[in-house]
């Protein structure tokens, strides 16, 4: 039986984990909150059997794979086969997105791979991974900064501030405040680039009970003003944070909402992943500032012809 490609579901992205974990895979695209968070978004599909799984997704008006996500060693062979339905069963050349350094590694290795195919460093899309004690305590030199931004936070609203871990019964309020936190955005912003993951927010929340993440979020004066999810990879010891949102004009909430959400909610944690800055420079200059440990690489190749 050939790769029969389906749309994905819930119950597939929640299969995604357990392949994730065959070889040490960093990207957040691992994850199974980020693979539901942006399926509308990619129209994701997917394709599994014992070996590995690929999520499939819409790109140049083409159906083309994401890494497979499969052991070290069975890298060549799952290659090989996606290679040969691409061009032998759909006629196309095999464009394959979002691969980490390890596994271009291989590939480039392979007989004959640099002269059929292109590979392009995806900069926009790299991971910003920490050290998560770095961001728990905020101390040394190179925090400096956040700790004033954070303590001046406290003493500003000192007895004002709370800290919850949250769960599926608080999805009506992070909603609310989501909503109004998209009003403080401009119109731009809010109606393309936010769109998709507004939407995909909002079907994780409600699919909340299914999903494995953790919710977080602060509130003062009793009331909501910012919230964060993530996820959890244990077999890594790291953190993915998918979602942060804060009220911008209260300084120093992003801040407490990054430090208290690692302390709370993943404290085994040894590494953060903050997911990528999608080239935007704001959010580039903002993720550097936590002083990142690496950036988790990612690449797409393109096959020059059949």
């Amino acid at each position: 039986m050939g790769i029969e490609i389906k749309k994905l579901t819930l119950a597939d992205c929640l299969s995604l984990e357990s392949y994730s974990n065959l070889r040490p895979v960093y990207i957040s695209e691992r994850q199974p909150v980020n693979q539901f968070i942006w399926e509308e978004f990619y129209d994701t599909h997917y394709y599994r059997n014992d070996t590995y799984m690929m999520c499939v997704i819409k790109a140049k008006s083409m159906l083309s794979p994401m890494m497979p996500l499969c052991k070290t060693d069975d890298i060549p062979a799952v290659f090989s086969e996606i290679k040969e339905h691409w061009n032998k069963v759909l006629n196309q050349p095999l464009n394959m997105y979002l691969i980490d350094e390890s596994f271009l590694t291989i590939l480039r290795a392979l007989p004959g791979f640099e002269e059929e195919f292109t590979v392009e460093d995806c900069r926009e899309n790299y991971d910003y991974v920490y050290d998560a004690e770095k961001l728990r305590t905020l101390s040394g030199k190179a925090y400096h900064k956040k700790k004033n931004h954070l303590n001046s936070f406290l003493k500003n609203y000192e007895g004002r501030y709370e800290f919850r871990t949250l769960d599926c019964s608080d999805v009506a309020e992070i909603e609310s405040f989501h909503d109004r936190w998209l009003d403080n955005r401009d119109y731009e912003d809010k109606h393309s680039s936010m769109r998709s993951e507004e939407n995909g927010i909002h079907r994780l929340f409600k699919y909340c009970g299914f999903v494995d993440c953790q919710i977080g979020g602060v509130y003062i004066d009793g009331k909501m003003e910012a919230y964060s999810i993530g996820s959890y990879a244990p077999e890594i010891k790291c953190a993915f944070i998918h979602i942060e949102k804060a009220n911008i004009n209260i300084p120093g909430l992003y801040n407490y909402i990054n430090q208290q959400f690692l302390i709370h909610s993943f404290p085994e944690a040894e590494i953060v992943n903050r997911e990528d800055d999608l080239g935007q420079e704001g959010l580039r200059k903002a993720k550097l500032s936590y002083q990142p440990i690496r950036l988790e690489s990612k690449y797409n190749i393109y096959q020059r012809s059949l």
